[in-house]
């Protein structure tokens, strides 16, 4: 049985679906507002481009109907919200990533590819990192030994000096440029493009609540 009691941070457990309560205000705030408002506005600034609006556009759209049918319908979509936040989480960080590039080659006027497949390898990388240090953190035993101490060094270590070193070789942009505000927008993007991995974990959360809930009813 799926409970339905508020839910602790991801870490605790991939089984507890989030409480009813603060889904329709969680839900307006995290499309309605955030999404819409730190994608929408730069992809319609100057300059232009409909390349980016062909690309975000969409699944923005999609996003947006199914925010609506979440705040409409609350209770018979609660575990289906576990699914939206996973999918707010790709839209969003990958969205984030997309209005980076029009910033580098629509505002800073880059001409080569490589900034663009740089960029992608290393998000990508570190998108993989995180993911797999959450996954290794849920097959840990709940508690742990004081003197249990691991080797190595942390996965979300690296992750954080992956992003770190990518935000520095933006900021090297401006000095380049001179177009210190676009490389300042640039390197805000590229910190919340991280920062919303934590959202698409919920994927993973979503599954093994679908696993559960199969088990139960069979």
């Amino acid at each position: 049985m799926v409970n339905n009691k508020r839910s602790k941070p991801y870490e605790d457990s991939p089984y507890v679906v989030y409480a009813v309560d603060g889904i329709r205000l969680s839900a307006g705030i995290l499309v309605l507002f955030f999404l819409n408002v730190f994608l929408l506005i730069p992809v319609f600034s100057v300059p232009f481009q409909s390349l980016y609006a062909y690309i975000l556009v969409p699944p923005l759209g999609f996003m947006n109907i199914w925010a609506i049918a979440l705040i409409a319908a609350l209770r018979r979509l609660q575990l289906n919200y576990v699914l939206f936040r996973g999918v707010f989480g790709i839209v969003c960080s990958v969205g984030f990533m997309v209005i980076v590039q029009k910033f580098a080659y629509g505002t800073l006027g880059l001409s080569t590819p490589w900034y663009g497949i740089g960029s992608f390898v290393v998000y990508g990388f570190a998108l993989f990192q995180y993911m797999k240090f959450h996954l290794r953190k849920l097959k840990q035993p709940p508690q742990r030994k004081k003197g249990d101490k691991s080797t190595g060094v942390p996965v979300a270590t690296i992750t954080m000096i992956t992003s770190g070193a990518y935000l520095l070789a933006n900021i090297s942009l401006a000095f380049v440029t001179q177009q210190t505000v676009a490389v300042v927008l640039m390197c805000v993007y590229i910190m919340l493009a991280f920062v919303v991995f934590h959202f698409i974990m919920d994927l993973h959360r979503y599954y093994w609540l679908r696993q559960v809930m199969n088990k139960a009813e069979s």
